[in-house]
């Protein structure tokens, strides 16, 4: 019985040593980019009114501008759980990219502290509108975007995330609540992370299906352009 004691007490100890196997977001395996495209507004037809001397006319006027702030991405996802080995080894793995599940991430930063992560706050906020030329008060600014906390809860590498700054990408054009949630997080150095939930399968804001939206700063300002260089992670359920 004592050297049974000894045993346990012995592995018990090698367990206690191992490292904690937590989920964390990692970095994507592999991206396609396709083609990218932009709304064009040189081909919009030119509107004229009349003017006559002594007239004063209301005149209410609809327009459109191109955001210089603002990437989008969009598209679909691919993988497997896996059970391997530290030689990429697989004993057992889980799915074929069918059903996906989990989240999307994209950062400037290749190194993200994911054991710090936590909903983006106000001071993170103003330094990435600073970053993108944004006031707070510009239509499009990080502030004004992410505007709601409404999303569902999730776990990045074991952590709560909920209430967090949130908007929604839209859907057939128009915007929702429903799909495509976009959250903003960041780690406890105050690197940004733009988040989005994967909804697979979901009608995507062309009226064709995908399995994410994602929208990430950029900063397109004169004496600004890029273009950025954003690290894809993910994180499957």
């Amino acid at each position: 019985m004592a050297k049974m004691t000894f045993l346990l007490a012995g592995l018990l100890v090698v367990l206690l040593l191992l490292p904690a196997a937590f989920a964390a977001p990692v970095p994507a395996t592999g991206l396609t980019s396709g083609v990218s495209s932009q709304r064009d507004l040189s081909n919009l037809n030119t509107t004229s009114v009349d003017a006559v001397a002594g007239n004063v006319t209301r005149l209410d006027i609809n327009a459109l501008s191109i955001t210089q702030s603002w990437q989008g991405y969009y598209g679909n996802i691919s993988g497997n759980m896996v059970l391997a080995d530290a030689g990429n080894n697989s004993m057992y793995e889980w799915g074929n990219g069918t059903s996906v599940t989990g989240e999307v991430y994209a950062s400037r930063n290749d190194t993200i502290s994911w054991a710090t992560i936590n909903c983006s706050n106000t001071t993170v906020i103003a330094a990435e509108e600073t970053y993108l030329g944004q006031t707070s008060g510009d239509a499009d600014s990080v502030t004004n975007t992410f505007n709601g906390t409404a999303h569902p809860s999730f776990l990045v590498g074991g952590r709560n995330m909920t209430s967090c700054p949130s908007t929604n990408a839209f859907v057939n054009g128009g915007s929702q609540t429903t799909d495509y949630h976009q959250v903003l997080l960041a780690d406890g150095s105050g690197k940004t992370v733009y988040t989005t939930l994967i909804d697979h399968g979901a009608i995507g804001y062309d009226g064709n299906q995908w399995d994410f939206e994602l929208m990430v700063g950029e900063n397109e300002h004169a004496g600004s352009e890029g273009p950025t260089i954003y690290y894809f992670f993910t994180e499957l359920g």
